[in-house]
């Protein structure tokens, strides 16, 4: 077996460990098996990175040019993300939330095609690392946003989380909106024009929308319980736009 594969699968392995700690923390009122789910959490983070270095050496390249390899990005963003805010904001709650956004998302990648193939034309360029890269970034926050949400309504706790879930939109929607910037420059050294309507471009149109328009509604207002569920509604449309346009719709992005 490959040794990128190892670790990936020792990462995967570490990720469903913090959640079952979590899990048996929550139940039983242990925190020292909270304390041990943050330590698996971040050996699992440094298994991936290691993981990804191997495949970068052995591809020659950012392994970013499929959806398997974007995915694992996605999750190398969710782990710092994760340990900043559980450090400034001093939210728990992200903690297993992260553990299980990445396990749920390992076991996605688990079931795409890992082939490596040579570059296309028009993912050789500088702007390949910058736009994925931002765009993995904006993914991993809202998923965690998304995962805080859920937990925080779940325990009838959306007032108190309501300032977190805001900060981690922001961070997500400041991420998304670097990405169709770059992303924009790249088509047009690409492909010639700026925008094309293609429909992953669309797409993360409606979702940056989406959720520039659940920041004004925050901004004007809505909070807590409300702004906590319309967070999920919201990554509803990050999934189609990362898998959903490149299962159903063809395009120019039907790479990635």
């Amino acid at each position: 077996m490959a040794a990128q594969i190892i670790l990936f699968n020792a990462s995967f392995g570490l990720c469903l460990a913090a959640l079952a700690c979590w899990s048996a923390a929550y139940v039983f009122r242990k925190p020292r098996l909270a304390a041990a789910a943050v330590w698996a959490l971040g050996l699992a983070w440094l298994a991936l990175s290691a993981g990804l270095a191997v495949l970068w050496a052995k591809l020659g390249r950012a392994p970013l040019s499929n959806q398997y390899e974007s995915m694992l990005a996605l999750l190398w963003f969710v782990f710092p993300i994760a340990f900043y805010f559980h450090r400034a904001a001093g939210r728990t709650e992200i903690m297993p939330a992260a553990a299980l956004a990445a396990s749920l998302l390992f076991g996605a990648a688990a079931l795409l095609d890992k082939t490596a193939h040579p570059l296309m034309p028009a993912l050789r360029s500088d702007w390949l690392i910058v736009h994925v890269l931002s765009s993995m970034a904006a993914y991993a926050a809202f998923a965690l946003a998304a995962a805080a949400a859920g937990w925080a309504l779940a325990k009838r706790q959306a007032e108190a989380a309501d300032e977190f879930l805001l900060r981690l939109t922001k961070t997500g929607f400041a991420f998304l909106t670097l990405g169709i910037i770059t992303g924009s420059v790249w088509a047009d050294t690409a492909w010639g024009a700026w925008w094309s309507w293609d429909p992953k471009e669309t797409w993360s149109l409606i979702t940056w929308l989406a959720y520039a328009a659940a920041l004004h509604l925050r901004k004007n207002g809505v909070r807590g319980f409300k702004f906590a569920a319309i967070l999920p509604a919201c990554f509803a449309l990050v999934l189609f736009t990362y898998f959903g346009v490149n299962f159903l719709l063809s395009g120019m992005h039907s790479y990635g």
